[in-house]
């Protein structure tokens, strides 16, 4: 009975933003991986439309495609959690922020050997008839795999926000 007269404990500054601060992180990952996205849309759709007959090899795409796309609808139901209230687990959040970071390493590393791969060569598709492949798309590749990059250490910095204040 004494107790429930008892008025209630200010909440601590500095605690109020530490239950904040994954969700920017969450914010800040799905930002730049719809950005991402924007990014590498049209250099792999492009080799699609140059070669005759088309890249029948497309697991490159596949992975980057399943990686990124795959980490925006997870962060997405994340933050609608958020939102909802809904609290998520400490492990879970923990073993989605590392694989997170790994696969975007690995998606980056996929970019970067695909870029390396278009740029200064040509593709040659009957009787000497030479297409280079075009500059802003390699540009467009590269971007997007530095910004995988900076995904996965937003990641990784999110595995340390997590173990460290929740």
């Amino acid at each position: 009975m004494a107790e429930e007269s008892l008025p209630p404990t200010p909440v601590i500054k500095e605690r109020q933003q530490s239950h904040a601060l994954p969700l920017v992180i969450k914010i800040a990952e799905v930002l730049l991986e719809v950005l991402i996205i924007g990014l590498i849309v049209d250099p792999f759709n492009s080799q699609l439309k140059i070669l005759n007959p088309a890249e029948k090899k497309l697991d490159d795409a596949g992975f980057v495609y399943t990686t990124v796309c795959g980490y925006l609808i997870i962060n997405v139901i994340f933050i609608i959690g958020y939102f909802l209230g809904d609290r998520i687990p400490k492990r879970t959040s923990l073993i989605f922020s590392s694989v997170g970071a790994c696969l975007h390493i690995a998606a980056a590393s996929v970019m970067i050997r695909r870029w390396k791969r278009m740029t200064n060569s040509y593709i040659d598709y009957g009787m000497n008839n030479a297409v280079h492949s075009s500059k802003q798309y390699n540009d467009m590749l590269i971007s997007a795999s530095v910004f995988t990059f900076v995904n996965a250490v937003v990641f990784g910095v999110d595995v340390f926000i997590t173990m460290r204040f929740t």
